[in-house]
């Protein structure tokens, strides 16, 4: 009877023991959870432009630790507690591909002190600008008269400013393809400057198109395609890569970038009307 108490004894002992551990061991794990609905992006208008922006992604650091990737709006938890910094870099889908989700480096991240607390969850509105070395080689946004464009000797037609139908502010660009019209090819400035080093350069812009406008860029008189622009009803907002196709050619003594489109109306199952509109354009580098 003595054995069988002590018996009787020890298995409550464990199973006390076993309820304790595992008590800890859930308290220790508790995450803190954080949650992202929004982010802010603000400019200096007169010198970077506008303040769309179509940021996808925050890439998420904690004491310079990456906690992960999460698609905005997000929740995540973080398994730290106390006093931490917290870093949020602005992340977008390279080229307008879902599947190709990059850090854009050209913002600076959102920095902030955070006091994590086990179980509690904590909103943040991370806010973000441009980093102060970003060089603006091109800025179009249509609200002055005179555009900055050029046009190749085979376009039917130009880039016009027009009210109607605008992302912001009071004008955007329109492109038209009458019935007599089959083709346009616009291009900026030549810039000499751009860096070739593999460093980044991007082509900002927010459009909307009911023919796939293809952009690219010249390297002297070589054009290279970079992305077609898919149709849609909506404004969208595209960052263009165009690091690679920049850096590939080192001896090109200028770069342009090309925007251009044929009249498909030929086919019955495309638009007969080729309407596109443009807005906000950047060219941007370190």
């Amino acid at each position: 009877m003595r054995n069988l108490r002590n018996y009787s004894f020890l298995l409550i002992l464990l199973g006390l023991l076993f309820s304790t551990c595992s008590k800890e061991k859930y308290e220790a794990t508790l995450p803190t959870y954080i949650t992202i609905e929004s982010i802010v992006l603000t400019t200096d208008y007169a010198n970077e432009g506008s303040a769309s922006s179509a940021i996808s992604d925050a890439w998420v650091y904690v004491n310079d630790d990456l906690i992960g990737v999460y698609e905005l709006p997000a929740t995540f938890p973080v398994l730290r507690e106390g006093n931490v910094e917290l870093k949020v870099f602005a992340g977008i889908k390279d080229n307008g591909i879902s599947a190709s989700r990059a850090r854009y480096t050209l913002l600076d991240p959102h920095v902030q002190q955070v006091d994590l607390i086990k179980g509690e969850t904590i909103k943040i509105s991370p806010q973000f600008k441009y980093n102060s070395a970003v060089n603006f080689a091109w800025l179009e946004d249509f609200e002055n008269v005179s555009l900055s464009f050029l046009y190749t000797s085979g376009s039917d037609t130009v880039i016009n400013r027009q009210n109607t139908d605008v992302k912001e502010g009071s004008f955007s660009g329109s492109v038209v393809l009458t019935d007599d019209m089959d083709f346009f090819e616009a291009t900026s400035i030549a810039y000499s400057n751009i860096p070739r080093l593999a460093t980044p350069v991007y082509l900002e812009m927010d459009f909307k198109t009911n023919e796939p406008l293809l952009v690219g860029i010249y390297h002297n008189q070589d054009a290279f395609a970079v992305v077609t622009l898919n149709t849609t009803e909506t404004w969208k907002k595209i960052y263009i890569n165009l690091t690679e196709m920049v850096s590939s050619r080192q001896s090109a003594s200028d770069v342009k970038v090309f925007f251009g489109m044929l009249d498909s109306s030929a086919d019955p199952f495309l638009t007969s009307s080729p309407q596109v509109h443009i807005d906000n354009l950047k060219l941007v580098h370190y």
